[in-house]
């Protein structure tokens, strides 16, 4: 069987002997093997026996959980050849070790999505958070096994099979994506945080050289409200989408990136406090600390307000007299 020798390394139907060598030497044992034994050494055509099939399964199971890590639930195909393992590795937290074989691509797809979502969830999320999901995922694959098995039958309703397959399948990824997205925006606004704080860092400065170098040509007072003000309407604003449900986040990037983009977002609102500012004085309009503080918070909140302004702003000044 071709599938057997990419997997194993020889070429037909392995034998004793085979298996002997993997359970005594130190070649790494997989779910994959297991299932073999399972399903495969254990039918009557086979020249194993059911005792030495049965003994044969405690052996590599044994020296999988040495290696991987303790199964704590474990499913099998009645009829095809696959299975699903709920693992947990002291290395590497909680895993889903799955095998199918099977010719049926909306199955094998249906895997594929599950195996996805356990990695990104793997790479996104914190231990705790993990077991749930896998879980979640291992009762999803189970489902696509017994589809495996129900299609087994070829007078079997093949539509209504894989339909209930994907239902599973999709609920349990949907619920994976959501709390990677929940993790997403809760990284991107310990940014914001972070970055707030040196933004506001960063605007003390320029008022102190504003004051300094330019206190004839900028309203320092005004620049530095403006630009706090916008600051904080941004992470107000962050604050307000993560609420909704509305701040959606490519969570295939790195936490480290997403914190940094988090990081940016008040230095954008920020400057958009600061042009705010410039754009009411530019109008020559007589503004108070009060309103440069609204227009910035405003700014900050919304960049669609900062640039109806600035519009509004350059028309004014079209008008002015040369």
């Amino acid at each position: 069987m071709t599938q057997t020798t990419e997997l194993y390394g020889w070429a037909g139907e392995p034998t004793m002997e085979h298996w002997s060598r993997v359970t005594n030497d130190h070649a790494r044992v997989t779910f994959g093997m297991i299932v073999v034994v399972h399903e495969v050494f254990r039918s009557a055509e086979k020249t194993l026996t059911q005792d030495e099939a049965e003994a044969l399964e405690r052996a590599l199971r044994a020296k999988f959980e040495k290696q991987t890590g303790v199964i704590h639930n474990s499913y099998f195909c009645s009829r095809e050849r696959g299975g699903v393992a709920l693992v947990e590795s002291a290395t590497s937290g909680w895993e889903l070790h799955t095998a199918l074989n099977t010719s049926d691509a909306d199955l094998v797809k249906l895997e594929a999505d599950c195996r996805a979502s356990i990695d990104q969830a793997r790479d996104m999320l914190p231990g705790p958070q993990i077991k749930t999901l896998v879980e979640a995922l291992y009762s999803a694959m189970t489902r696509v096994l017994l589809a495996a098995d129900l299609l087994h039958d070829t007078d079997a309703d093949r539509a209504a099979i894989v339909a209930t397959a994907q239902k599973e399948v999709t609920h349990a990824t949907t619920r994976v994506q959501a709390a990677i997205q929940r993790q997403a925006r809760f990284n991107y606004f310990q940014g914001a945080l972070v970055g707030t704080i040196a933004t506001a860092a960063l605007i003390v400065l320029v008022g102190v050289a504003s004051t300094q170098f330019w206190p004839g040509l900028l309203n320092t007072p005004g620049l530095v409200v403006a630009s706090l003000f916008g600051a904080l309407g941004a992470v107000v604003s962050i604050f307000q989408r993560m609420s909704k449900g509305t701040l959606i986040l490519d969570f295939n990037t790195s936490i480290r990136h997403l914190r940094a983009l988090g990081g940016f977002r008040p230095l954008v609102g920020a400057v958009f406090g600061a042009v705010a500012q410039f754009a009411l004085t530019a109008g020559t309009i007589n503004a108070t600390l009060g309103l440069f503080a609204l227009a910035g918070f405003g700014a900050g909140f919304s960049e669609r307000f900062a640039t109806d302004m600035i519009e509004r702003a350059g028309q004014v000044i079209a008008k002015l007299p040369h």
